[in-house]
């Protein structure tokens, strides 16, 4: 049985419901739109989730407002699955399209729960090119497989019970948006895993709720901060390296035993 799925769409946003909509009943999604928090205009420093003097000293700028109504909107989702106990859901932004073989890439997902918590699906070429170990076949030449890299994106994921519990751990008081703290594993405890090839991906013609404004060059950001600043970013980035590459290698001996079918 196919896991149900939640849209996080502002309420407003009729047009864009109405597209995804359309989309997911093609794919044979069952979904509930689930009204996103809308943070655009937030006082970010009043937000109780947001980390501000944390995320400052790690990347010299804050988050948007948009990204905090964002993380607000897939926490409470998460926050729902762990209190409904009705399993794994697939939860989508609105801005998603799908390959023709999702359902059947989830069905292949959710006859094997044992091996994941949290699965992200990208179509961007960019994180399809990044290095990845397969771990789970899927048919029609899909896989699942397990990342190195951390590509950001939360547009469109399948998560259990488990992967809900463990990332909502994280999120009483945090300086990073939902997708970067899913792409730490080592801090969450849940696996960086995709489905390859790509199964979704971002429509750009139906733009960003968001605002492209989070998107800060790093040499803009170097060019404005101290040297303690810059001291604590450069150690950040060195620290994320160090804790991907822990991970993916780390989980390397397990990976192999699983595949060969002995574990």
């Amino acid at each position: 049985m196919r896991p149900l799925a939640y849209v996080i769409s502002l309420k407003s946003a009729e047009a864009r419901r109405r597209t995804v909509a359309e989309r997911l009943r093609a794919a044979g999604i069952a979904f509930e739109m689930f009204d996103a928090v809308d943070g655009r205009r937030f006082d970010v420093e009043a937000q109780p989730v947001y980390d501000g003097s944390r995320r400052r000293a790690l990347y010299g700028h804050d988050m948007l407002g948009g990204e905090i109504g964002c993380l607000l909107s897939h926490k409470a989702i998460l926050q729902k699955v762990v209190d409904d106990r009705k399993g794994p859901a697939l939860v989508f932004e609105d801005d998603i399209a799908l390959d023709p073989y999702f359902g059947a890439a989830v069905d292949g997902l959710m006859a094997r729960q044992d091996r994941w918590e949290l699965v992200r699906f990208f179509g961007d070429a960019k994180t399809l090119r990044q290095r990845q170990r397969p771990l789970l076949d899927l048919g029609q030449g899909f896989q699942m497989t397990r990342l190195l890299t951390q590509p950001g994106g939360a547009a469109a994921y399948l998560v259990s019970e488990a992967g809900a519990a463990k990332l909502l751990q994280h999120l009483d008081k945090t300086p990073f948006p939902i997708d970067a703290l899913m792409g730490r594993p080592w801090l969450t405890g849940v696996g960086n895993l995709m489905v390859r090839p790509g199964l979704a991906v971002q429509d750009a013609a139906l733009g960003s709720d968001i605002g492209d404004g989070r998107f800060v060059s790093r040499r803009e950001v170097a060019r404005n901060a101290g040297v303690g600043r810059k001291l604590t970013m450069g150690l950040r980035r060195l620290g994320d390296n160090i804790g991907t590459r822990a991970m993916f290698w780390g989980a390397a001996p397990g990976d192999y035993l699983r595949r060969r079918g002995t574990s």
